[in-house]
């Protein structure tokens, strides 16, 4: 030191006497960590100091070092020890897999989070590895969970009785409420913990709600939901919408699932309709309209029937797009003991349910078209109806539509082969066979129809025939097509014709030379003719020209479509 001043020597001598008063120590919980002890450091140095060994420990962290991660994961998670917190930071440390077998890291999340984020973010895993390893807080969240969501009560019972072993007060309670009354497992339990650390019902509840709906299991919606409705939680939004959306989805099933407690799906469905929710105006409409369906009894959700207002619920949801409620405003305005009963609108809202797509709605409307059909162009649009309701599968549809149309003898084999060999000679000809056979035509209708004009996307309409003088036995009718098949067989033929008739081919000439041709093939092919054409009575074909008619003889099928 003899090049410094003496300026120069008190500066290294107060900086040797600062560095000595200074004490390092390792703490043994974590040695990657420096903590210094007193000195007379200023407050920017120590901040300085702590931000250092952070890095480090980061940097420890991401080079690998188990403990340096847990502790990393632990600090954000809880926001401690100059760490902010932030979740998801935190639970991306604690998840890594090398720290999966880790008790203490499940324990940490467990114990850290409430539970339900630990639903939310599909943490139960790591819950229940903190139950068993004696987390007294894990085993109240897992036994309130089970309550929740379990059928069993058993799992619930056991960690209740771990918890109230371990000195906790709530699950002491929630145990003897669940001793007395097992069958209510789910309330007793939310009741006696409520309170409790890491539990907060208004955000929980709703999730096990949306969960169970989305694994669609109706014993679990239902438990679920019975637990909820019987607890008497106070009512959110989140609670009421996720209620009315279970209950929704088990309208659906064959029998009842939940208690009666009309009270509680009332409020609750009230406080969606509140906020608009069109799926809760559905349910409480129809419910005041006093229209059960087989899981969802009317007396379940409501406490009393208003139809009026039923009604004014009904066309707010069928506004909104639920085309259910049309068939509903239907059914309380068809009925005459009903006090809002309106014949017209009752049709206008049928005809509303058929045009969304109800099938019930396009059965009924058509089966009532056609059972009053007096002219040719309503039988149309009750066939229409029905042809609608068939294609999907309606077998009451499909019955009605095979009512109208007459029958022909011989198998499908023999009358394929038949067109076959009259086909080599007369295309034509095979074509009005084809039709006669897959649409039961009389041999005068068969040699009549104009097939291009008589097309229809469900059939076809044999038009007024000029040979005969008696008006009503020479008016149209429209037969069905009974298979996708003699539909696709119609058009092919169709656009035969139109295809001829554009190429200036040979025309078939009048009905009388078709008839003259078609007995020469029949003979000299050796065909009989009933493969073809239907043998009916004219009172016959009248009969099914006319609805009243039609329905005196089909009283049977039409009398079942329309109570279905």
């Amino acid at each position: 030191m003899t090049g410094l001043s003496c300026s120069g020597k008190c500066f290294v001598s107060r900086l040797f006497l600062s560095f000595s008063d200074r004490k390092v120590v390792c703490p043994a919980s974590n040695p990657h960590e420096l903590s210094f002890g007193p000195s007379h450091a200023g407050p920017k140095e120590k901040d300085n100091d702590m931000r250092r060994q952070d890095i480090q420990l980061l940097a420890s962290a991401r080079q690998g070092d188990l403990e340096a991660r847990y502790e990393v994961g632990r600090r954000y998670l809880l926001g401690v020890d100059g760490f902010p917190q932030h979740t998801d930071t935190g639970l991306e440390y604690l998840a890594h897999p090398s720290l999966e077998p880790s008790e203490r890291t499940a324990r940490t999340i467990a114990e850290a989070l409430p539970l339900h984020e630990l639903v939310r973010r599909k943490l139960l895993l790591p819950l229940a590895k903190a139950a068993r390893g004696g987390s007294i807080s894990a085993q109240v969240k897992l036994a309130l969970w089970r309550a929740l969501t379990n059928a069993d009560p058993a799992e619930t019972t056991r960690w209740l009785d771990a918890a109230a072993a371990a000195g906790d007060a709530g699950a002491r309670a929630a145990a003897h409420a669940l001793q007395n009354c097992p069958s209510n497992a789910a309330a007793d339990v939310l009741d006696a913990l409520k309170a409790a650390p890491g539990i907060d019902l208004a955000r929980l509840v709703p999730l096990a709600l949306s969960n169970a709906v989305q694994s669609d299991d109706p014993e679990e919606i239902a438990r679920v939901l019975s637990g909820t409705l019987t607890a008497r939680l106070p009512i959110t939004p989140e609670l009421a919408d996720a209620a009315c959306s279970a209950i929704a989805r088990l309208e659906d099933e064959a029998q009842p699932r939940l208690p009666c407690a009309n009270g509680a799906v009332e409020a609750l469905l009230e406080d969606c309709i509140r906020r608009g929710n069109a799926t809760a105006e559905l349910l409480l409409g129809r419910a005041l309209s006093a229209v059960d369906t087989p899981a969802l009894p009317a007396s379940l959700l409501t406490t009393g029937q208003n139809l009026r207002r039923g009604a004014a619920l009904l066309l707010r949801a069928a506004d909104a797009g639920l085309s259910a409620a049309w068939m509903v405003l239907y059914r309380i305005h068809a009925d005459n003991h009903s006090s809002v009963s309106n014949p017209q609108m009752a049709r206008f809202f049928l005809e509303k349910a058929a045009l969304a797509g109800e099938l019930c709605a396009q059965r009924r409307l058509g089966a009532l078209i056609l059972r009053s059909a007096t002219t040719v162009h309503e039988s149309e649009q009750g066939i229409h109806w029905l042809h609608q309701a068939a294609r999907r599968q309606d077998a009451l549809a499909a019955q009605l539509l095979g009512s109208l149309v007459l029958p022909v003898a011989g198998s499908d084999a023999e009358a394929d082969a038949a067109i076959d060999a009259v086909r080599r000679e007369d295309p034509w000809l095979a074509c009005r066979l084809r039709t006669a056979r897959d649409f039961g035509l009389t041999k005068l209708e068969a040699m009549s129809v104009d097939i291009v004009a008589g097309l229809r996307p469900w059939g076809l309409v044999v038009g007024p025939n000029p040979s005969i003088a008696q008006a009503k036995l020479a008016a149209p009718r429209a037969i069905p097509a009974l298979r996708p098949q003699a539909l696709e067989n119609l058009r092919r033929s169709v656009g035969f014709f139109e295809q001829s008739r554009q190429d200036g081919s040979p025309i078939e000439g009048d009905r009388r030379k078709r008839t003259h041709r078609l007995r020469y093939c029949l003979e000299r092919s050796g065909i009989d003719e009933s493969l073809f054409f239907a043998k009916v009575r004219s009172t016959a074909l009248n009969t099914l020209r006319q609805g009243p008619k039609w329905a005196f003889h089909a009283q049977q099928p039409l009398r079942m479509a329309l109570a279905a």
